[in-house]
């Protein structure tokens, strides 16, 4: 089932945690909403064994209190590998796996992301895709490597960009939603190579660097607006038939150095998430 925020609200997070039976795994860039917190501490109380992968340092620096208040909860806590834990190098996926129930999306576990953000979440019962969310959890939670068998289901970090340039090839107009976009040569050159075809869509509040990135391939045919509210945190790549959300920026840091953990959807919910940029990127501005 796909919710788009911030009209979804925390609920299907919640619900989510709340359906939780004996196992409940979550790996989070950040999780300091009180509503969550709440719910995996009734998870815990009811016999559900929860385990929490964070990242060491977002935002460059540790927040404070975070790592007590989660262990507070019952649940084992950990921080992300060390090697998702150097300078600009993250443990930035979000997602959460339970029995055969997976949940995946853009949206980091704070208050913001589901009250003031533009967010994707896609929560369902897939056998396959718990199964990877499963293996990658597991390596991460004992620093070893995934292997390659997650990323037949998954769009994996370290090494997305492959699969992200395949799907900003897709045939027809794609519209992209992204909170950063950088410098990585196979997804520029991907965007000028759709031109007038792909609808990109960043945030008002995008720094200089992006800024003079977004020009230059607006100077190559790609239409590019900003969208001042809801904020955009989304990660969205969409055609009317296939779509990419996931934790995965437009930039090589995301898709080659961190852990980022993505899903591409088709049918029904692909067309869904087609027409919510379209609708996002016709509200944007030019400037």
């Amino acid at each position: 089932m796909l919710f788009i925020e911030p009209k979804a609200g925390v609920a299907p997070v919640v619900q989510f945690i709340h359906h939780a039976h004996k196992r409940l795994d979550i790996n989070t860039y950040l999780l300091t909403d009180r509503v969550i917190l709440r719910a995996v501490h009734s998870a815990v109380r009811h016999g559900v064994r929860v385990r929490i992968i964070i990242a060491r340092h977002p935002y460059g620096h540790r927040p404070r209190g975070e790592i007590a208040r989660l262990r507070a909860t019952g649940a084992q806590v950990r921080y992300a590998p060390r090697r998702f834990s150097r300078r600009y190098v993250f443990d930035h996926a979000k997602y959460m796996v339970s029995g055969e129930r997976g949940e995946i999306g853009t949206a980091n576990m704070t208050w913001s992301a589901f009250r003031k953000n533009r967010e994707y979440l896609w929560t369902g019962h897939d056998p396959r895709i718990a199964q990877a969310l499963r293996t990658v959890f597991r390596a991460d939670w004992s620093h070893r490597h995934a292997g390659d068998a997650p990323r037949k289901t998954l769009i994996l970090s370290p090494g997305a960009t492959a699969d992200l340039v395949h799907t900003l090839r897709m045939p027809g107009r794609v519209c992209i939603e992204s909170e950063e976009l950088g410098r990585d040569r196979p997804v520029l050159a991907a965007l000028r190579a759709k031109g007038r075809s792909a609808d990109l869509l960043l945030p008002s509040r995008l720094n200089r660097y992006d800024r003079r990135v977004a020009r230059s391939l607006a100077s190559s045919g790609v239409q590019v607006r900003f969208l001042r509210h809801p904020y955009l945190h989304a990660k969205l790549i969409a055609g009317p038939d296939r779509a990419f959300i996931g934790s995965e920026n437009l930039s090589p840091s995301s898709l080659e150095h961190n852990r980022e953990v993505g899903l591409v959807l088709r049918g029904k919910d692909a067309r869904t998430l087609f027409d919510q940029c379209r609708r996002d990127f016709g509200r944007g501005a030019r400037r």
